[in-house]
């Protein structure tokens, strides 16, 4: 069994990831060209919030099996968790390849290397694995990508099956040997090609099903019903499971992955390529349906106060956020300020404050403390646009507040 691994890149998966192993008592490098992050870890400070983590954290500090440092040495194994950001129809791989070049430094005979880095299906194949050919050195290699959610990310890394992708048997035994050290769920085995496409399928079915959802919300306001009931009903089916419509979609998977399988040079608009767009129209229909609204109620000076900046409820993650392109379209005409309860940013104002200043709110991330407002306080608010279902009509007695919803016809 090898007895050290090199997480390079310490984000919201390779630091999770390499606080598992250490966990389980492997002896861990945290790797990453980021000063400031390692200053912090060895300072005994996280610089992300998630579930558990610090408990975990608090753990691996008492066992000493974790060790940051800004300077690669030789380990047996190596994980790339490093970003890969997106380019239309594949990934930016500057990020892995530098890695792998600081890898090669310091690589010895039968080494593993393990990607985890969302990557398109065949760049394994096609340019990483090459990479490493070219050193004329034994190696084992797999790419094993993540499955988890910010929000909830240690019991899924934990708890959820994993696909192991290697290049031969001995690859794929020894990934798979490590991995069950912290992770319950099932292991598979298979090649490096399948694995990466099931990381993109998993995330275009998400894409296409939410892009559905978005349509049904566009229907039901036409056709005058609850677009959140119909699909609350509709899921009683047992082979039906619709996603729920929203603002649009955010993170570093849903809107980014499901490119990979989009050829640039294609001039035919696919199923996968039109349900991307669907989701990333939706900021320019919430714009139109604010528009609509002011001039129906009549709001001479509109102050818009935006509920939620990150993609989803009760996370820092603001990644892709849809927040950020609706924030964009209504300061062309409007004031226009955010709160959010988690992300960090000294422009955005809090929730006390937003909802003094502002006559219109606009719920983007429904976020569970906004639930918990007490709108009697606040007359001077005209109207509420909700995209996530929060809010119900019985949130709004005694006062004069309207509340309008995202596929429910006004």
């Amino acid at each position: 069994m090898k007895q050290s691994v090199t997480m390079l890149g310490l984000g919201y998966i390779g630091l999770p990831t390499a606080l598992l192993l250490a966990n389980a008592g492997i002896a861990v490098t945290g790797y990453d060209i980021d000063s400031e992050k390692i200053e912090k870890l060895k300072n005994k400070k996280l610089f992300f919030e998630e579930k558990g983590l610090d408990t975990l954290f608090k753990n691996v500090l008492k066992k000493q099996t974790f060790t940051p440092t800004t300077t690669l040495k030789h380990s047996d194994v190596y994980i790339v968790a490093v970003p890969t950001p997106a380019k239309k129809g594949t990934a930016e791989l500057k990020f892995v390849l530098s890695a792998l070049d600081s890898i090669g430094e310091v690589f010895q005979d039968n080494d593993l290397i393990i990607i985890e880095s969302t990557i398109a299906p065949r760049d394994c194949v096609d340019i990483l694995i090459p990479k490493i050919k070219a050193w004329n050195k034994p190696f084992l290699f797999a790419h094993c990508p993540e499955r988890a959610i910010p929000g909830n990310t240690l019991y899924e890394m934990i708890h959820n099956d994993r696909i192991v992708g290697g290049i031969d048997a001995l690859s794929n035994e020894a990934t798979t040997l490590l991995y069950s050290k912290f992770v319950k769920g099932n292991l598979f085995s298979t090649d490096p090609t399948t694995a990466a496409a099931c990381k993109v399928m998993e995330n275009t079915y998400r894409a296409v099903n939410i892009a559905l959802a978005n349509e049904f919300s566009q229907i039901a306001q036409k056709l005058d019903f609850n677009v959140w009931e119909a699909i609350n009903l509709s899921n009683k089916h047992p082979r039906v499971a619709i996603h729920q419509p929203g603002p649009g979609v955010g993170g570093h998977c849903i809107p980014i992955d499901p490119w990979f399988f989009i050829d640039p040079e294609s001039k035919n608009q696919g199923l996968i390529e039109k349900s991307l767009l669907i989701n990333k129209e939706m900021s320019q229909i919430i714009q139109a349906k604010i528009d609509s609204l002011i001039l129906k109620n009549k709001v001479k000076k509109p102050k818009i106060g935006l509920l939620g900046y990150a993609y989803k409820k009760n996370i820092d993650d603001s990644r892709e956020t849809p927040s950020k392109k609706i924030f964009e379209l209504l300061s062309k005409n409007y004031s226009v300020k955010i709160n959010d309860p988690f992300v960090k940013n000294k422009d955005f104002l809090e929730l006390e404050s937003i909802l003094k200043l502002s006559n219109i709110l606009i719920v983007l991330t429904d976020h569970d403390l906004y639930k918990r407002i007490d709108f009697s306080r606040y007359q001077n608010i005209i109207f509420v646009y909700d995209t996530r279902n929060l809010f119900l009509n019985s949130d709004f007695k005694k006062t004069n507040i309207k509340l309008y919803q995202l596929g429910v016809k006004e």
